[in-house]
């Protein structure tokens, strides 16, 4: 701040001027001579007050401080942060928001007289001094470089106050919590093939309208006995959109019902109809079948005896004769496929056929058997009795090879869609605990486990080596992939039952993803029985892989499959296999594909080996989602929970928004608002359901904590190896672009505590030894 020594303060002139320039305007606004001479003095006794305020300041002045507080409180301006007020007239233009003096008066004429003054303040010959407009220079700059100096400093103290701010740490081990739970509680992912019912996209909803909730309405008598007639009567266009109308409706037509959808598929024939008429009829009992199975789910759990006595699983609740004494649907099913299986042609397996064909009549056995006229009659019509319940598989067998394989797989498709639905609704609505205890429980285990009879003990029973048997024989005729997919969705099912209840709790906390040794003893099992369908054929395993549609069951598989040729045995699959067998350098053992005949389909070529080895890897990575670690490791992201909407009828529910995702709602707030929800609903639009955060599962961190890393590590590990050894010498461009975008820019490190010319060393050995 600059001194005020040769600053000249005329207070005598300025005074005279300012009552000189009152009286002008107040002649001219026809003012009273008293309120003129009132004002006046009120201007004079002002600039004497300032004038004392001004050389007390200057005693008191201190020129380190940001910001000088003149005695006046009421002349200071509060929002200017480096404005000196020294005087009226020595006003610093730089400041942004500078407030000229201003007396406060009641009367009209005293305002009138102070903007006057104002004016005239401004005109001065001083104030145009402190502007810059005087011949002092000297002082302009100054006071100018004063006012730079505090802008300075308080950019400085600014700074100082950012760069002193703790800078937020990263939860990591809340993130990995995070990170495993949503893979957890994403229970559609452990059925990747599986066609994801409507409940898991509502829990709540489920809930309420199904798992607690009592028997759905039924028809009243007159309209089941039309059902009835309907189909006794062979209208079963009328009869289907009966059903379709019972299920938009929710009204549930019986028990029943999907047996005679599922015994329809099997017997129609275009005797009393032709070929198109068959085709539209055969579709719509398909799409009748699935609407009643999605109107009415199996995660209903009163119509669980139902379901059960649908399958023929033997149920105490329903005592129903067909339950205890036919056989048990799937294998029922299974059954017909590997009696048919053998009659088929290659053309009929490996090309899609048509479920409906022409009826041809055979007029020479009726003469041959000297049949009666009522005899041979009814063989030209459908007359099957649909009150007895009782499948006849007669004219299921006059079908063609190609026909009957294609409405088998039809209906095991109608099964395995049922058993998915209600395994994944189980995994939805036993998310906090799903142990070996809860799997088995004789009233709530899932349909999968009643169907193969599973138990704890025992996985591989004669169901699932049949279902296995089946795949082996349809993959080794190259079965039409959407066929071949169904029996591959029904081993998904068996594998993944198996690791469910194998999941383990470390004081409730579970240890996920796992897989347990009951379920690494029926894949290795799946294998065996696999391979002796298919002993001699390299390209049949290499085309099976990718059907199979688990990731762990695909690497286990292949682990079992190059365990044929120079692969270890007894040593889990993982980055760290991996990186042992480009280390021991055993891609050497496998002739390259130019060296191997075209018909010789025994030897398995290096670059095949190479393949086969890489998408294994890319399915472990897939299975523990390394990927999705390693991102939020290196870029320091928050990982968010899974969000699920809720059933609130309300378009804006009350609760406290805690963010911008998800809300927290208070059910206190909200039972007092109930008498206004009649008022707030808009029943004339959709009404949007918000979305809330799922609940955080508890996981074993310390297990996990050291699976990633050390998979993250020799991950890191293996990339180095490629580039340093491998790269020279054979073609691993596919390889190291998977690692690279899987690593990003990340330089590959040596191994912790070893020198980077002994790339041979284990990163985890090492880091243990440091």
């Amino acid at each position: 701040m600059s001194t005020t020594d040769n600053v000249t303060l005329p207070v005598g002139e300025e005074g005279s001027k300012l009552v000189k320039d009152a009286q002008e305007v107040s002649e001219m606004k026809d003012t009273s001579l008293d309120d003129i001479a009132e004002s006046t003095r009120d201007i004079e006794s002002k600039l004497k007050r300032i004038l004392e305020s001004k050389e007390s300041s200057i005693k008191h002045e201190n020129t380190d401080s940001v910001e000088t507080v003149p005695f006046n409180c009421n002349d200071r301006n509060s929002d200017s942060v480096d404005t000196v007020l020294f005087n009226p007239d020595d006003i610093n233009t730089d400041s942004v928001d500078t407030v000229i003096f201003n007396p406060n008066k009641s009367n009209a004429a005293s305002k009138k007289i102070d903007a006057a003054a104002e004016k005239a303040d401004k005109e001065t010959p001083e104030m145009m001094e402190v502007d810059g407009s005087s011949s002092d220079s000297t002082t302009n700059e100054r006071m100018n470089a004063t006012t730079e100096k505090r802008r300075k400093k308080m950019k400085k103290s600014k700074e100082g106050t950012s760069k002193a701010a703790p800078a937020q740490k990263m939860d990591w081990r809340r993130n990995l919590r995070t990170h495993i739970s949503n893979m957890y509680m994403k229970s559609e992912n452990r059925l990747p093939g599986a066609c994801v019912p409507r409940c898991l996209q509502n829990t709540r909803e489920c809930e309420d309208k199904h798992r607690t909730a009592m028997l759905p309405d039924v028809p009243n008598f007159m309209m089941a006995e039309d059902l009835k007639k309907t189909l006794s009567g062979h209208h079963y266009d009328t009869f289907l959109d009966m059903l379709e109308m019972m299920a938009l409706q929710c009204v549930y037509p019986g028990d029943g019902v999907l047996d005679r959808l599922m015994d329809m598929a099997m017997i129609l024939l275009a005797k009393e109809m032709s070929v198109k008429e068959l085709a539209g009829i055969y579709g719509k009992v398909i799409r009748t079948f699935f609407l009643l199975v999605d109107a009415f789910p199996p995660c209903w759990t009163c119509l669980r005896p139902y379901y059960l006595n649908f399958l023929r699983v033997p149920n105490p609740a329903v005592r129903s004769e067909r339950s205890h004494n036919a056989p048990q649907k799937v294998k029922f099913y299974l059954d017909l496929l590997e009696e048919l299986l053998p009659q088929c042609s290659d053309k009929d397996i490996r090309e899609y056929t048509k479920s409906y064909e022409e009826h041809v009549y055979n007029y020479t056995e009726e003469e041959e058997l000297d049949m009666s006229q009522d005899t041979a009659f009814l063989q030209h019509v459908q007359e099957y009795d649909w009150v007895s319940g009782k499948l006849c598989l007669d004219d299921f067998k006059v079908l063609s090879p190609g026909a009957r394989l294609s409405r088998l797989c039809d209906v095991l498709n109608m099964l395995c869609w049922v058993l998915e639905m209600e395994f994944l609704s189980w995994l939805d609505h036993n998310r906090l605990r799903q142990s070996e205890t809860e799997m088995f429980n004789e009233e709530t285990k899932p349909f999968a486990i009643h169907v193969f009879g599973m138990s704890a003990t025992v996985r591989l029973t004669d169901t699932v080596r049949q279902v296995m048997r089946l795949f082996g024989l349809a993959a080794g005729k190259s079965m039409y992939p959407d066929r071949l997919r169904i029996l591959q969705r029904l081993i998904s099912l068996v594998v993944e039952v198996s690791n469910t209840a194998e999941l383990k709790y470390v004081d409730n906390a579970v240890t996920y993803p796992n897989l347990g040794p009951q379920t690494r003893l029926l894949i290795a099992e799946f294998f065996k029985i696999f391979k002796s369908q298919n002993p001699t054929h390299i390209s049949t395993y290499v085309k099976s892989i990718p059907l199979l549609e688990q990731p762990y069951l695909r690497f286990e598989f292949t682990d079992h499959f190059l365990q044929l040729f120079y692969f270890p045995r007894n040593v889990p699959f993982g980055p760290k296999k991996v990186c042992d067998e480009f280390n021991d350098r055993q891609w050497m053992k496998y002739k390259p594909r130019s060296e191997i005949e075209d018909d010789d389909d025994e030897q398995l070529s290096r670059e095949d080996y190479l393949s086969i080895l890489l998408n294994a890897l890319k399915d472990y990575d897939k299975w523990m989602n390394l990927e999705g670690f390693w991102k939020f490791m290196k870029g320091k992201e928050q990982v968010q929970p899974l969000q699920t909407r809720t059933s609130s009828p309300l378009a804006t529910p009350v609760g406290i928004v805690t963010g911008e995702t998800f809300k927290v709602f208070e059910l206190n707030e909200m039972e007092k608002e109930v008498p206004t929800w009649k008022k707030r609903l808009n029943t004339k639009v959709i009404l949007g359901r918000p979305k809330v955060n799922l609940p955080v599962a508890k996981i074993n961190l310390p297990e996990m904590c050291v699976r990633y890393s050390n998979d993250v590590r020799y991950m890191r590990y293996l990339r180095r190896v490629l580039v340093k050894e491998v790269q020279s010498e054979i073609d691993v461009n596919d390889w190291l672009s998977y690692l690279n975008g899987f690593l990003c820019d990340d330089e590959p490190p040596s191994p912790p505590g070893t020198p980077r010319s002994t790339p041979r060393s284990s990163p985890v050995a090492d880091s243990e030894k440091v």
